[in-house]
């Protein structure tokens, strides 16, 4: 068909990479990543292997405005939004998995009445009324045949907590894998249009 054209490099397709407590950026500025894609700032905590797709989802919650003089309806007004990513990891560091809870305190330390060689440890307790903790979250997917440096498409909430509860199985024949959701929150000091989250990518 004339004028239209297909742009391939623009198919994107790669995995995600999950990072929690990423430097909030400015506004006006991006989240921004070195030329592997490892976020620049904060103390951000690579959040591992994963399985299946890594989701970022945004929404607006749309209502529609009808009267009785018109069959279809005369306008629409936005009355919420929802961000949150969303990913299965398969990695079991607890220091990982913490932040997949809105309620854990992780420790780590030695038991000298563990088994020898066998006593080093890292534990989640979880119970009682807890602050629900709260951090920039990013997801990182690096765009094909970019490198040195790479190009990456980059979704980041300003400011999440971990919604999905936390459960972990255990069977002989398969990973054990595990579900996280953070979910995006308004950050009241930031402008209106700029309030929960980002994406870009960089071309």
């Amino acid at each position: 068909m004339a004028g239209f054209t297909i742009t391939v490099p623009d198919i994107h397709q790669g995995p995600g990479y999950l990072w929690y407590g990423v430097q909030v950026p400015a506004v006006g500025a991006r989240l921004l990543v070195d030329a592997s894609g490892t976020p620049v700032g904060g103390s951000p905590t690579p959040m591992g292997a994963s399985e299946g797709p890594a989701t970022f989802h945004m929404e607006a919650k749309i209502e529609e405005i009808s009267i009785d003089q018109e069959t279809a309806p005369v306008d629409a007004v936005m009355t919420s939004e929802n961000a949150y990513i969303e990913v299965t990891l398969k990695e079991s560091s607890l220091q990982k998995v913490v932040h997949a809870l809105a309620h854990a305190t992780y420790s780590s330390g030695t038991d000298p009445g563990l088994p020898p060689g066998a006593q080093n440890y890292e534990q989640l307790l979880v119970g009682g009324l807890q602050v629900v903790p709260q951090a920039a979250v990013a997801l990182v997917s690096p765009r094909r045949a970019f490198s040195s440096p790479g190009k990456f498409m980059v979704a980041c909430l300003y400011n999440a907590y971990a919604k999905e509860p936390f459960q972990i199985a255990f069977t002989r024949t398969k990973e054990a894998v595990y579900k996280v959701r953070f979910q995006g929150l308004a950050v009241l000091t930031r402008p209106l249009g700029d309030r929960v989250a980002q994406f870009y990518r960089q071309i």
